[in-house]
């Protein structure tokens, strides 16, 4: 086995069951399909490659197999490639396509293995086409890139502008895409998680906030963790580190605008876990601004609290909590966790005493605690995630 194929699903199962053609052109941005291919990989792909021969000057067959993991082809023998290559894949993806590349297959021309395959695909399955070069050609060829975009199953992947050059899409906005059109819906699948993340807002006039230290790096370790698992999962992200491309997030600031968006969606949701840090309080804030020379005095309110909230909503749903304290020994902490997971009747609290790892941290210690079971977990944040992940497993099959 190559060792490419040990980046299978790494970071979510996405693509699990896909295979993708990836067609390499001749332009620079060819010394990045050797990323795109194992980034495709993570998601579970499996990834095949062909070139034209002039990529061949630009970047070595090695590499695009270090890529993908499976030999690399370059023109059609015997073996009828295009044919095989059809059958075998979900897909195609042209990256980099280059003006010539792009201009002959929108004409019909089959003069290499790449255009060929192209034909092969056109009308039947999905083409990726990610464009890249000079803008003055860009805009010289535009007639064939609008006449493609018309065509049914082709996407342009729009390039991004700079220093008058068409360069290729980033990495991550390739896969995004590429994951949006033609990925696992694992939202039809049960065990969908909505994660509650980052450190809320309250206003006290117009541009001045109170917040806490939240890093929302906890939350993020497990979005990826779930993700990794073959959970589908969304975020809600207040301030602080945001969940990466390949999974929903949405954006809020105050408790309010948390409690009320997990509302809306947890309906859709098996599993809900906040581990966000909510403002307890709120403020009766001011018009405007104020003042700098004014010395005002802030009215707190308390805020709902979004775990009962929750609860009240959803009593049959599968909740977990954070209890975070400041300086408290072991029995004091499981002690408080516990009288908040019984009080909210949740089914799972994760605790942890801010003295020792303080918000921002990428190491931590924490109790999981459950009606039965308490364990200590300490390390980084992606290695208590995954634990937390395989106990919340446990629960979902109990």
């Amino acid at each position: 086995m190559h060792p490419t194929k040990l980046l299978k699903g790494t970071k979510s199962k996405l693509l699990e069951g896909k295979k993708i053609l990836v067609a390499v052109t001749s332009s620079i941005a060819a010394i990045e399909s050797p990323k795109l291919m194992r980034e495709l990989i993570r998601h579970g792909a499996e990834v095949y490659c062909i070139v034209t021969e002039e990529v061949k000057k630009i970047i070595g067959k090695d590499a695009l197999k270090f890529g993908c993991g499976n030999d690399v082809y370059e023109e059609i023998t015997g073996d009828i490639e295009h044919i095989f290559l059809y059958n075998e894949c979900d897909c195609l993806l042209i990256y980099p396509a280059t003006a010539n590349i792009i201009s002959k297959i929108n004409l019909g021309i089959a003069d290499n293995i790449v255009n060929t395959t192209f034909l092969m695909f056109f009308g039947n399955k999905p083409v990726f086409i990610v464009p890249a070069m000079h803008e003055n050609m860009l805009k010289s060829i535009e007639r064939h890139i609008d006449e493609l975009k018309n065509k049914d199953n082709v996407y342009i992947v729009s390039p991004r502008f700079e220093e008058g050059k068409a360069k290729v899409a980033s990495v991550e906005e390739i896969v995004g895409f590429i994951i949006e059109k033609i990925g696992n819906d694992l939202k039809r699948e049960r065990n969908r998680v909505l994660i509650l993340n980052g450190g809320t807002v309250e206003f006290i006039d117009k541009v001045r906030v109170i917040t806490n230290l939240s890093s929302g790096k906890m939350g993020v370790a497990l979005a990826e963790a779930f993700c990794k698992e073959g959970f589908y999962v969304e975020v809600i992200t207040a301030m602080g580190l945001e969940p990466p491309y390949y999974i929903k997030n949405h954006r809020v600031l105050t408790a309010k605008e948390m409690l009320n968006k997990a509302i809306e969606l947890a309906k859709d949701f098996d599993i809900i876990i906040s581990s966000a840090a909510i403002s307890d309080f709120t403020v009766e804030s001011f018009e405007g601004k104020l003042s700098s020379e004014e010395e005002p005095i802030l009215k707190l309110k308390r805020n709902p609290k979004v775990l009962e909230e929750l609860r009240k909503a959803y009593k049959d749903k599968i909740i977990i909590g954070f209890k975070a304290e400041y300086n408290l020994n072991e029995e004091d902490l499981i002690n408080k966790a516990k009288e908040r997971l019984n009080k909210y009747n949740l089914n799972m609290i994760i605790a942890n005493d801010l003295s020792k790892h303080y918000f921002g941290d990428d190491y931590t210690e924490v109790y999981i605690i459950t009606k039965d079971d308490v364990e200590k977990v300490s390390g980084s944040k992606k290695e208590v995630a995954e634990k937390i992940v395989e106990k919340v497993v446990g629960l979902v099959k109990s």
